[in-house]
Order: structure tokens, then sequence, then C-alpha cells
């Protein structure tokens, strides 16, 4: 009875993936249903517009026949919040997260469907990762220049990310604005930027924030978290700013920080 079940499973099974060998390539798109799409898009896009693909694997061939349009702070964007308008570009019935709010219109091109979506966007008052901060490393023997902090399109959970590149040791990195202009909060991400880099260590790295001197927040960022958002209320007008990073175990740690205040 029990051969009869295995031969009935495997038949079955057989029959599966014979199905699945001959639909499959009925649902690829075509290399002209990419370049319709991509007109279509072409058309209608204004600057300052996203253009999102899914499902996100498919990302690389979008950009193909769209790579002009995706500059790459738009690439390494950390949400969709700032954007008014948001092009969705998509296969197989996958629907991209970003894509979100009114939607003003639709088509389908062969395989690929176009939509856009409409919707109030945030306005950013102050870009930290836009601004040179002042560097300092501390330690018991005080405050010194610090280590070399720049703006760079990072690599964190496998994915694009535009953000301050920094190197974490056994001191803490101070990173401090003067004058800043706060909106009614600050949003950001943190995350740990390469994957060698978090293949070889797995310790944990702080980012404590203070305005005018007041420790306001703290976040903790691993491995695991990706690209974590934090946000706090904050009150309008003009602030210092100071973020202070650290790790129990700096070895192979490189934190990406991107911190924006808005209305």
């Amino acid at each position: 009875m029990k051969a009869t079940y295995l031969a009935a499973a495997l038949v079955l099974l057989a029959l599966v993936e014979t199905a699945n060998a001959l639909i499959a390539p009925l649902r690829v798109a075509s290399a002209k249903d990419w370049d319709d799409a991509a007109a279509e898009v072409r058309a209608g896009f204004e600057a300052g517009d996203l253009i999102v693909f899914a499902p996100y694997w498919a990302d690389q061939v979008g950009r193909a026949h769209l790579g002009d349009l995706v500059t790459v702070e738009m690439a390494g964007h950390s949400d969709a919040d700032d954007y008014a308008r948001v092009w969705e570009v998509s296969i197989r019935g996958a629907h991209h997260p970003e894509a979100a709010g009114k939607l003003v219109k639709e088509s389908r091109h062969g395989k690929v469907r176009v939509a856009l979506y409409q919707k109030p966007a945030d306005e950013v008052f102050y870009d930290f990762t836009s601004q040179q901060p002042r560097v300092t490393s501390v330690d018991r023997d005080g405050e010194k220049p610090g280590a070399h902090v720049e703006p760079r399109t990072l690599e964190i959970d496998y994915r694009p990310r535009r953000g301050l590149l920094i190197p974490v040791d056994s001191r803490t990195t101070a990173l401090s604005y003067d004058d800043v202009l706060l909106g009614s909060r600050l949003v950001g991400y943190a995350g740990l930027h390469d994957y060698y880099a978090r293949k070889n260590a797995d310790g944990p790295v702080d980012v404590r924030l203070f305005i005018d001197g007041q420790k306001q927040l703290e976040v903790r960022a691993r491995n695991e978290d990706g690209w974590k958002r934090f946000e706090l209320p904050t009150a309008p007008g003009k602030h210092a700013v100071r973020f202070e990073i650290s790790s129990p175990q700096p070895a192979w740690r490189n934190l990406g920080l991107h911190v924006e205040a808005r209305k």
C-alpha cells in the first residue's frame, strides 16, 4: 500500500513540475512589454516623482529600462513619505508597499502593469545626510577630532540606502550639528553596512540622540534589524542636534545613518 501511495505522489509531483515548466514561460514579461511600460512612465514622469518596481527582484530589470530616471538618491531612498507621486511598475501581480495613496491611472503592457499613485508628501526642513557635521571622538581623555564620516550609498539588508557611513571603533563617535531648523518630528533610519562586515561580526551599535544637550532617544541597531526606523516629536525652531554612536563590540561595525527633520 505504501508503495502505491509513493508512486502516486511521484506521478503527481511530475505532473505539477511539468505544468510549471509549460506555464512559467507564459508569465514572463517580454522586452517589448518592458519597453512599452517604460515609455508610459517617461511620458508622464515629473521631477520629484518616485519609481518603484515589484516584486523587488525585478528592480534590476526595471532599472535596465528606466535607469536614467532612477537617480542614486531615488534608488537609496529610505521611505516614500517625501514623494507626492509614486510610479509602480510591476509584474506577476506583485505590489510594492510604498505604492500607496490615490490611484490616479493604471495600464497594462503585456505582462507589465504601470500604476501612478498620488498622496500628500512630507516637507523636509533639514536633511542631515546632506550637511557636514562636526565629527569628534570621545573617550576617557576627552573629545578629539573624529574619524572620517561621509554620505554614501550604503548596502544595508542587501539593498541600496542613502545615508552617512560612520566607522565604529572603541571610542564614541559624535556628530554635532548647530542651528538645525526642526519641524514637528525627526524621522531617522539606522542599519549596519556591508554584507561581509555583518557576516564577520554581530555586535550591536547604539545611537543616542541629543537636542540642545538633552538626551531624547536611544536606538540599537543589530545585523538582523535591516534599515531600522525611529521617530521623535520635536519643537519647531532652530536647535543644536548631536548623535553619539558607540558599540560594546565594535569590530567590523560600520553604521549607516539617515535622518530628516520633517514638518
